[in-house]
């Protein structure tokens, strides 16, 4: 192969080569010197800072009003006893999660089954364990702790009951993992 370039010429070919490719795609090193940064005045940012906070309190403040106005409508309802099914959605199984079941009876859980993904019976859950379950009071407990805390919680109520039927509460949003991520799918009250 006859290649007309001196090898000792290449380096500085390469190099002018780097520099006009750099130059054309690359922003001067000097821009942010050259231009000025765009700045708040003091009294603006502390104005901008109050709204941010004031939204955040509104945001709080609205969620616990409407918390409060479901959590009446489940008083309201009268049932102590029931049972709720749930999915919780998590990474351990994020197209599949198992359906779980928790009985309730004046108003403590006293029996839970999931039915996982692709079963046809369900798993019962050991007595030892059921401390770790909630009841409906228990799931507006802490949806209203997500609110005072500053979590990041989405709550939708269901129309009838008030019951949260679908929540999502991340109290820390660097961190993965922490979420609580449900969805009721029935409440079924359980004759007296």
């Amino acid at each position: 192969m006859n290649d007309e370039r001196d090898s000792t010429d290449e380096p500085e070919v390469l190099e002018a080569d780097i520099a006009a490719w750099k130059k054309k795609v690359m922003p001067s090193k000097h821009a942010a010197r050259d231009s000025k940064p765009f700045t708040f005045s003091k009294p603006l940012a502390g104005v901008i800072a109050s709204l941010f906070l004031i939204g955040a309190l509104a945001t709080e403040a609205d969620g616990l009003e409407t918390l409060d106005a479901h959590r009446e409508r489940w008083r309201a309802a009268n049932l102590h006893s029931y049972v709720y099914a749930y999915k919780k959605f998590c990474e351990c199984h994020p197209e599949t999660p198992p359906e779980t079941y928790v009985t309730v009876q004046r108003g403590a859980v006293v029996d839970v089954r999931h039915k996982p993904y692709g079963f046809d019976h369900y798993v019962q859950a050991e007595s030892r364990n059921f401390e770790w379950y909630w009841t409906i009071d228990q799931l507006f407990d802490l949806v209203a702790s997500g609110f005072e805390s500053g979590a990041d919680v989405r709550v939708r109520y269901d129309d009838e009951l008030g019951y949260p039927a679908r929540l999502f509460i991340d109290r820390d949003r660097n961190f993965i993992g922490d979420e609580i991520d449900l969805e009721l799918t029935r409440v079924d009250p359980i004759e007296r």
